[in-house]
């Protein structure tokens, strides 16, 4: 078979052996030219991330060089290697060595390695053994024995997360049914705690007429309920009721000096209040509901009719004056209660048809007798 791309000088004759050796050229050629230092140029790829130290810049792994290979030690029967490479982005020299103990390269001189290493857990790798363990696993049975159980330990713990979710999860529905009932079980009863929530929330709404979403109770919520103060009941009851049996166009009251006048205005008014509520049919069904008083200033005395007539022959001698002390005066209830309010006495009438005065409340400067 002829060869191709080399070249045979004219002179050359097979007696002179190799071409390269009638040339006077090694085999390798420019690449062996310091071959007599022990110095081989060969093709170097590096072998992790570093930065360069003569120009700071990164130089990432892969990036390959002619660099210098020299034998310089040996580990055992292994050679540790020298590589020299000059940085293509300026003209600094990087060393690298190998370092077949640790099965690694490390960066001697020029240079800067970027860490990158895990624990062979961590990259999910197989961690090896130093040398003192193999020899003793070749040598000793019961380590031996031993450190088998250990890996069968590591196996199990170094199983992958998925695998072991898909173990629990075939383990937790072993039985399907059972499985279901449990789940659909727990929705019921949060369905049904959710559905008392709700009904709960409507109710509150429609009390309250809002159109807005409630959220659920909190535990801030029950401490700032708890913190409001409200005001006597009896007392919001009974403004409530002096507000419905009051007249429909109330007068302006004008500020005076004299505090007697403003007292029995205050009197007069709550004399009005009760009378109403005693008379009106519309306001029987409320009037329960009014604050009970015992004092002696819900008592207004209303004055007599002036014009009154005159006694009879009987009640002239003593009649009268015994009636009087059985019954010494009629009432109009201020309440709508008997035990409620206090009564407005009047003077009994001499008929035997007894005939509610015509009742005046508060004083009145024009309310005076006659002469």
């Amino acid at each position: 078979m002829q060869p191709f791309n080399k070249y045979y000088p004219p002179d050359w004759t097979p007696d002179k052996g190799s071409v390269n050796k009638h040339v006077g050229k090694h085999p390798l050629g420019d690449r062996a030219r310091k071959l007599d230092q022990g110095i081989l140029v060969v093709r170097f790829e590096l072998p992790f991330n570093i930065w360069c130290t003569g120009c700071e810049n990164h130089i990432g792994r892969g990036v390959r060089y002619n660099a210098e290979k020299k034998k310089i030690d040996n580990y055992y029967s292994t050679p540790i290697l020298q590589f020299r490479m000059k940085c293509h982005l300026c003209s600094n020299w990087i060393e690298i060595h190998t370092d077949p103990k640790n099965t690694d390269y490390k960066v001697v001189s020029g240079a800067r390695k970027k860490v990158e290493e895990w624990e062979p857990e961590d990259s999910e790798v197989i961690k090896l053994k130093d040398e003192e363990t193999k020899e003793r696993l070749e040598s000793d049975a019961m380590f031996r024995l031993e450190h088998g159980v250990m890996d069968q330990q590591v196996e199990k713990e170094s199983v992958p997360v998925l695998t072991q979710l898909q173990q629990l999860q075939n383990s937790s529905w072993s039985d399907p049914y059972s499985r279901s009932q449990q789940l659909r079980r727990k929705f019921r009863e949060q369905k049904k705690k959710d559905k008392a929530l709700e009904e709960e929330a409507d109710r509150i709404r429609d009390k309250h007429s809002l159109h807005i979403p409630l959220l659920p109770e909190t535990v801030d919520d029950v401490v700032r309920a708890k913190m409001i103060q409200y005001s006597d009941p009896s007392l919001v009851e009974k403004r409530k009721l002096e507000k419905t049996a009051s007249t429909l166009f109330p007068t302006k009251r004008k500020s005076k000096s004299d505090p007697n006048k403003s007292v029995a205005q205050e009197l007069g008014l709550r004399a009005m209040t009760h009378t109403r509520l005693k008379l009106d049919p519309f306001l029987q069904q409320s009037k329960s509901t009014l604050p009970q008083h015992k004092e002696k200033e819900d008592i207004a005395i209303v004055k007599p009719s002036k014009k009154r007539r005159l006694p009879s022959q009987h009640q002239q001698r003593g009649g009268y004056r015994d009636n009087n002390n059985d019954s010494s005066s009629s009432s109009i209830r201020s309440g709508g209660d008997g035990d409620g309010g206090g009564d407005i006495p009047c003077a009994q009438q001499p008929n035997d048809k007894v005939q509610q005065p015509l009742v005046s409340y508060g004083s009145s400067d024009s309310d005076e007798p006659d002469e």
